[in-house]
């Protein structure tokens, strides 16, 4: 919704300015919208989600997780580029109206290339969570068959979860954890991981012990299968 609202209410300051140009100060406090949507947008939508999910229904709903945290965060990036875009329009237009095709070319070559951007990172990194959690499966699957090499295959199998883990405590929308969303909660992952190191030594014995370990994997590989990207 609140996508939407930054949308539309770009979209009326164009025509606004379109058909009023010479209103500069008042186009400029209106824009300034756009800077708190900049600055709050992809902090609102992590602190939007929805509270108290069990952990199926967090995983079943991982997919719009990480997309809403990237639109918001193109979003946000873009609102930042209209507000700078009216900053210039205000402060240099009505002196120097030569500037402002170069001005608009430029700014709209920006907000381009931080969508971009965005939308490659989660790309990336879900390339990589889909590579990482194939190889812990398939660690975790031969443990139990390895008899005579338990605590070597147990060894590989945990530093399998810890490129997992790092995955997943990965930011999907910016590379500034305290303004982002990891692709998945910290609770979350801290408590797969208790369950993929109990699994591991259970393996040892009990050939069935990470049976619900694996179909969690299995939803979270499913996920980032969505936007794999080979060469991103």
């Amino acid at each position: 919704m609140g996508v939407v609202s930054i949308i539309w209410y770009a979209v009326k300051l164009i025509n606004e300015i379109a058909q009023q140009p010479d209103r500069v100060d008042e186009h400029f406090s209106s824009a300034m919208t756009f800077m708190y949507a900049w600055a709050f947008l992809p902090l609102w939508t992590r602190s939007a989600e929805p509270k108290g999910r069990s952990k199926e229904q967090l995983l079943e709903g991982l997919s719009a997780r990480v997309r809403r945290a990237a639109v918001s965060r193109t979003v946000a990036n873009a609102a930042g580029i209209y507000f700078a875009g009216a900053s210039v329009y205000a402060l240099v237009f009505t002196s120097r109206p030569s500037l402002l095709v170069p001005t608009a070319v430029t700014l709209g070559a920006a907000m381009i290339a931080t969508g971009h951007k965005t939308w490659t990172r989660l790309r990336r990194l879900s390339t990589q969570l889909h590579a990482n959690i194939q190889r812990l499966e398939r660690d975790l699957m031969v443990i139990h068959s390895s008899k005579d090499k338990i605590p070597e295959k147990q060894d590989a199998a945990r530093r399998s979860w810890d490129a997992v883990q790092r995955d997943l405590w990965t930011s999907v929308d910016t590379g500034y954890a305290a303004f982002s969303t990891p692709y998945l909660p910290h609770e979350t992952t801290h408590d797969l991981g208790v369950r993929v190191e109990n699994a591991i030594e259970a393996l040892a014995g009990t050939p069935d012990a990470a049976k619900d370990v694996l179909e969690d994997l299995a939803r979270i590989r499913e996920a980032s299968s969505e936007r794999i990207d080979s060469v991103a």
